[in-house]
């Protein structure tokens, strides 16, 4: 991963090097100034397109932009700028992590096409690195096919990133596999539809008291009418 408060200390070098003010920098560059303080500062970086036009404003590679230690990520970067997305992933054997890696320099649509590339390899790690960046129905499908290898405590680090659709679906596929605890961890990113068809199956099959972990997120109401019943009272 790129270290960003580093390559905006190489850009404030390599910019003072070739005696440029940012704002100068910007209009070489066609962009705002702000842009460029947001490198400097290692809020943001540069995307992929831009990094050939600071290499050859700064007469020097785009390795020393990104840093030392970066010489596989800046081939694949300069892999990427002189082939189509697909083309270059298809020829190159490339990681999921190595994919998320270089994620922050380049668009979407090009991370979308490369993650049909490594998706098969990807570790709940790398999904992780790379959730910011791909779509909701690519995340969802992935979500899907690693519950079913793994559990669904695998599925806790991307449910933020989870259609509330797929997670109630996920929900209730861990459910009658694994029983109401799986339901536990997931219960702060469910829709409260989801959860209150979940909690009545729970009920049902379970008995009152397996609802107690549940409690802090079903609504009051819906819950005293469950324990009503349990007790029998009218």
């Amino acid at each position: 991963m790129f270290d960003m408060l580093k390559v905006g200390r190489n850009i404030v070098r390599l910019r003072g090097a070739a005696g440029l003010t940012q704002m100068g920098l910007a209009d070489k560059l066609g962009i705002s100034y702000q842009a460029v303080s947001n490198w400097e500062r290692g809020a943001s970086m540069p995307d992929i397109s831009k990094l050939p036009q600071l290499a050859e404003i700064f007469g020097t590679g785009i390795d020393e932009i990104l840093g030392e230690g970066q010489g596989q990520s800046s081939r694949m970067i300069e892999g990427l700028l002189n082939h189509a997305t697909g083309e270059y992933f298809q020829d190159h054997e490339v990681s999921a992590q190595e994919l998320a890696d270089i994620a922050p320099l380049l668009q979407l649509e090009q991370i979308g096409e490369a993650f049909e590339h490594v998706k098969e390899g990807a570790a709940v790690s790398d999904l992780l690195a790379l959730a910011p960046f791909l779509s909701e129905e690519t995340l969802d499908q992935c979500a899907g096919q690693i519950a079913a290898k793994e559990g669904s405590g695998a599925l806790i680090p991307l449910a933020p990133f989870l259609s509330e659709e797929a997670l109630g679906e996920l929900a209730e596929a861990a459910f009658k596999k694994e029983g109401s605890g799986a339901l536990i961890p997931l219960a702060p990113f469910l829709s409260e539809e989801a959860l209150e068809e979940l909690a009545e199956a729970v009920f049902k099959k379970e008995g009152p008291k397996a609802l107690l972990p549940l409690a802090p997120f079903l609504d009051e109401d819906i819950l005293g009418e469950w324990v009503s019943q349990a007790f029998k009272i009218k």
